[in-house]
């Protein structure tokens, strides 16, 4: 069986769609998504859209997805600090099934899939939504969890660990990488147990272009800083 696991898009459909490429041409059985379609850039209704209309990804909710659903029921918009464009944006093309699709989106999941347990978060195990599980993060905890697999993104950062039996894993950002690294997602043989991390390198410029077009505010000076630094091994804070 061959899995899929993706996170932390928000937004990027130059990134996202190129990595459905490759995923669709290795024809994998499912797509796991840890969450955050939304925020930061302006790609979201589309990737929403794709994600609907297929049967074979599994996905949770993840905190920006929270933040736009929030800003939609004009809670916490003072929170909302670098989304609020996009979230503009999102509001004004997204269809009513996209939107219900989000909003049907759980905060987190337990499955089995061929005789695998898998559990999907956004954040961790015991925070679905908020809690940052960097590589450095104590892992001792997750001895207690009984799954085979645990798939988790937030951090935007890559990250394979093994604690007994559970294999561990972030697929880092396909969006918005802050790992000094390229965008990035995860393919899982689970015949032969091989896990490989795929980067996904696309025309930053195109996307800057949007960010320069779209905003209006302080908001570009961030966001380009970051896309400027994917892939040149600075770390974005």
């Amino acid at each position: 069986m061959k899995l899929a696991v993706l996170s932390d898009i928000h937004g990027n459909h130059y990134t996202f769609f190129k990595a459905i490429e490759v995923i669709e041409a290795i024809k994998v059985d499912y797509i796991f998504f840890c969450g955050d379609i939304c925020g930061y850039y302006y790609g979201q209704n589309e990737i929403i859209e794709y994600m609907r209309n297929k049967e074979n990804i599994v996905s949770v909710l993840g905190n920006h997805d929270k933040l736009f659903l929030d800003y939609l029921n004009e809670i916490g918009k003072s929170d909302l600090n670098r989304s609020n464009r996009s979230f503009d944006l999102l509001n004004r093309s997204i269809s009513k099934e996209n939107l219900n699709y989000l909003k049907s989106l759980p905060h987190e999941r337990s499955l089995i899939v061929n005789d695998l347990k898998i559990g999907l978060f956004h954040g961790s195990p015991w925070d679905p939504i908020n809690e940052y599980c960097y590589p450095d993060y104590n892992f001792e905890k997750y001895k207690t969890l009984e799954y085979d697999y645990i798939f988790q993104g937030h951090t935007h950062y890559k990250m394979f660990k093994r604690v007994n039996n559970i294999k561990i894993i972030n697929p880092g950002s396909l969006g918005q990488p802050r790992d000094k690294g390229y965008p990035s997602f995860v393919i899982i043989d689970t015949t032969c147990d091989e896990i490989e991390f795929f980067d996904v390198q696309f025309d930053i410029e195109k996307l800057i272009s949007e960010v320069k077009k779209n905003e209006d505010t302080e908001q570009p000076k961030y966001l380009i800083n970051v896309l400027r630094r994917i892939g040149t091994g600075e770390k974005n804070s």
